[in-house]
């Protein structure tokens, strides 16, 4: 009789911790739906404000890429233009994520409207016109893959000796080609760009008043096509209070 006892305070125990353990349990059902960010839309003086630092270091950029060199980056490019669109996007904004930490421009100045975006544009076109720099749109060539791009397969069925290689960059331009574009200003230096290896291969983390933009070089030639883009940071100077390139950190490169 007592080893029946026992056998039945075993199931009940047993039994009291699965229904507990089910109880604790989450439920598919009810579990929270993760939190998605929704950009907040700007208020006309937001909007106002974005213009205006957007205008200055924009001719920040431009300031600094003519008087670039031919020995650290920036390099001097001597088919220079800009697509005048921030990102080089129809709204203003990044199609893709660009992988760092604290890039995100809706993070420092709320969304703009399309009449904003196109204030910037306009802005944009008028600085490059008193610099001499022509303001232009993307190339697209068909048949032009990028630099790295391995040659295809021979098809299924054909030896490799008699099959004719396809040449992945036979539409490319005989002449090479580039043009850059530059996003929208983010105040100070985001975190993802803190105390990593800059161009020169120095650790930086300035302070002071400091704006990043990320600027993107699309190239494009006989041999393929190539997209590199850089993190430009820039601080404002004690003594004129210009905006100066300090540091340039490289971000991305595709190709």
């Amino acid at each position: 009789m007592k080893n029946v006892q026992r056998v039945v305070l075993v199931v009940s125990i047993i039994a009291i911790s699965l229904a507990a353990a089910c109880g604790s349990a989450p439920n598919p059902e009810t579990a929270p739906t993760p939190t998605v960010y929704i950009p907040r839309a700007a208020t006309p003086d937001e909007e106002t404000m974005l213009i205006r630092a957007d205008s200055e270091i924009f001719a920040a950029v431009v300031r600094a890429q003519l008087h670039a060199g031919t020995d650290v980056y920036p390099f001097r490019i001597r088919e220079l233009r800009y697509d005048p669109r921030p990102y080089g996007t129809r709204n203003g904004y990044p199609e893709m994520p660009a992988g760092v930490q604290g890039v995100a421009p809706e993070l420092y100045f709320a969304k703009a409207g399309e009449s904003a975006i196109d204030k910037i544009a306009e802005n944009r076109k008028v600085i490059l016109e008193l610099n001499n720099v022509p303001a232009g749109s993307p190339f697209n060539y068909t048949q032009c893959a990028g630099k790295q791009a391995p040659t295809p397969p021979p098809p299924r069925g054909t030896s490799a000796k008699k099959s004719k290689s396809t040449d992945v960059h036979s539409g490319c331009p005989k002449k090479p080609e580039s043009y850059l574009t530059v996003g929208l200003p983010l105040r100070g230096q985001p975190e993802g760009l803190k105390n990593i290896p800059n161009t020169n291969g120095e650790r930086v983390d300035i302070d002071g008043d400091v704006w990043t933009v990320l600027v993107d070089e699309y190239t494009t030639g006989p041999g393929g096509w190539r997209r590199l883009q850089h993190a430009w940071i820039f601080k404002r100077s004690r003594w004129n209070r210009r905006l100066d390139l300090a540091a340039t950190i490289q971000t991305a490169l595709i190709e």
